[in-house]
């Protein structure tokens, strides 16, 4: 199988991965990084009931998701195109068996597997709907598929509730183009009806389509983010919120899980 698509292995955005690390690893550690976390393996587990199972964690960064499941039992390979990540992925204690590359370059030397995750990868790949191909030639039928992006809703709703900035809401709301703070690059954002056509085309038939983020993206008081109590009420209401409308179509991430068909 080829692997001459960009994508995640290529260097600008290595780059960029490797130098907003501290940036990105201090999201991970504050309340809304683990509200994302808390939310996409509630949402997951919903689905996944058992243990023992092989697992792939597609762009692991820093192994967060792969560490988890490795304790809860599963066979866990994670791949990470950015080495600087890997390294704190790799401190975890955890048996993963961790590859420094790109789903596109290691594609030859994966197995097949019960689970996949891919968590806000494709906003990072030149084209999309390939990428989704090659996660399916990594499943036999009845593998399934844990899909997470940004939703092109939620920039819009940002820039004119969070941000205040009408004009500039209405200029972006069809365009696909963003930017990440956090990780310090361009990044481009699809709805959901696009992921859905994709992963149609690559086999798979869409089982639960949740929101992360539903309206804790919208709260701009970060100090009462902070207070722990506050934030397990805020957990239990987003885990609340997350398979019904309109609150999923309005997250700041789609989260869709799929089970490959053929």
């Amino acid at each position: 199988m080829k692997a001459e698509k960009k994508g995640l292995n290529s260097m600008d955005r290595i780059a960029a991965f490797s130098n907003s690390q501290a940036a990105y690893l201090h999201y991970t550690r504050m309340p809304w990084g683990r509200l994302f976390y808390e939310t996409a393996w509630h949402q997951i587990d919903e689905v996944m009931n058992d243990t023992g199972g092989t697992l792939l964690d597609a762009g692991c960064g820093f192994g967060i998701s792969s560490n988890e499941y490795s304790r809860r039992g599963h066979r866990v390979t994670g791949l990470e195109p950015t080495a600087d990540l890997l390294e704190h992925a790799a401190a975890g204690g955890q048996s993963v068996r961790y590859i420094n590359a790109s789903l596109e370059a290691a594609a030859e030397e994966l197995e097949t597997y019960d689970w996949i995750f891919s968590h806000n990868i494709l906003e990072y790949v030149d084209d999309p709907a390939a990428f989704i191909r090659l996660i399916g030639s990594c499943q036999e039928a009845g593998g399934y598929l844990s899909l997470i992006a940004h939703n092109p809703a939620a920039k819009v709703l940002k820039r004119a509730v969070v941000l205040k900035q009408p004009a500039e809401a209405l200029a972006g709301m069809d365009s696909g183009k963003e930017y990440s703070g956090i990780i310090g690059t361009d990044i481009t954002v699809y709805s959901c009806d696009r992921l859905t056509e994709w992963l149609r085309e690559a086999g798979y038939e869409v089982t639960g389509h949740y929101g992360i983020h539903n309206v804790y993206g919208y709260i701009t008081d970060n100090e009462l983010k902070q207070d722990e109590a506050w934030h397990e009420q805020m957990k239990d209401l987003e885990f609340g919120l997350g398979s019904r409308s309109p609150y999923r179509e309005i997250a700041v991430f789609s989260h869709l899980i799929a089970r490959k068909m053929e």
